[in-house]
């Protein structure tokens, strides 16, 4: 929702965005800002919840608007790469959604999550519908992703993710070969107009997205390329990638299917994250290459 403050219905001196938004537009609490995963954008541009607005300026909010679902722990295997008292880190299948919703409410990480880690201390004032998820991945993007065990660790690995300070390489397969074999692509992506399910590169407006890319080796129709992000937005690397004229192979949304691969599924491992966690420092998490990916290799040496 996007909105304007004005003398007639606003304060008449500075406020907290998030303080505005609870109290004035009553839109959602200040701490079902985080629970939703909520966005703010003042006059334009992506701004923290603590910045101050005044008369003039326009803000728009973007957040889950998803219906609440009663979340319940389900035994699911999870692959755990790294656990302590405050954090795990997790080899995410493919296939498996980060957190229910109601297409999916069910199956989801938060889901085995709940069951592995029963005794995950967080708030419950937090209105908090994904507990644990720092952030997250595509449904059909597999890899390495840190969930949180309490309310301080949360906080402190969010804001690690809102300050760009954690690197994310991931390793992606796409159709042809690239123009150059690293290079810096920089867009800004909106969400697309036809089809509210996909993102789109648009010029003056949207949100600036940035990715780093490395060709590791070529095949005779696709590549094996390195991306990692300097922004997290939506659909990112599988925009960025069709972009560039080179899908990711196997992607539902942006890339057409392929004969040569019948029924390959996308192409797309989140491999490496490197973060500051609670009381251990910098510390460097890898996710190991999948069997698609081993499979491809070999069938296309």
């Amino acid at each position: 929702m996007e909105a304007e403050l004005n003398s007639n219905t606003e304060p008449n001196t500075e406020i907290r965005i998030d303080k505005y938004i609870s109290d004035y537009l009553k839109v959602l609490t200040r701490s079902q800002l985080k629970a939703r995963d909520a966005k703010v954008y003042l006059n334009g541009k992506e701004t923290k919840l603590s910045k101050t607005v005044r008369i003039g300026d326009t803000i728009e909010i973007e957040y889950d608007t998803s219906p609440e679902i009663d979340i319940k722990p389900e035994k699911i295997d999870l692959a755990i790469i790294y656990e302590d008292e405050n954090i795990a880190v997790i080899n995410k299948p493919q296939g498996m959604v980060v957190h229910p919703a109601a297409g999916n409410p069910t199956g989801t990480l938060v889901n085995a999550f709940l069951y592995h880690f029963a005794d995950t201390d967080f708030d419950p004032d937090d209105d908090d519908r994904r507990p644990g998820i720092v952030h997250r991945l595509d449904k059909d993007t597999s890899g390495v992703i840190i969930t949180a065990k309490n309310s301080a660790a949360h906080e402190f690995l969010s804001n690690q993710f809102r300050k760009k300070r954690v690197v994310k390489k991931y390793l992606a397969v796409v159709k042809g070969k690239m123009q150059q074999r690293a290079g810096i692509i920089e867009t800004n992506l909106a969400r697309d107009r036809a089809n509210r399910k996909k993102f789109a590169i648009v010029k003056g407006k949207g949100k600036e997205a940035v990715t780093s890319f490395r060709v590791l080796k070529e095949f005779q129709d696709a590549s094996l390329v390195s991306l990692e992000p300097e922004t997290g937005r939506t659909h990112q690397l599988r925009v960025h990638m069709l972009h560039c004229g080179c899908p990711i192979i196997g992607d539902p949304l942006y890339s057409r299917k392929i004969a040569k691969y019948g029924d390959i599924t996308m192409m797309l491992h989140a491999h490496v994250l490197i973060i500051e966690i609670p009381g251990c420092g910098i510390k460097k998490f890898n996710a190991p290459v999948p069997d698609r990916f081993k499979k491809f290799i070999k069938d296309n040496r």
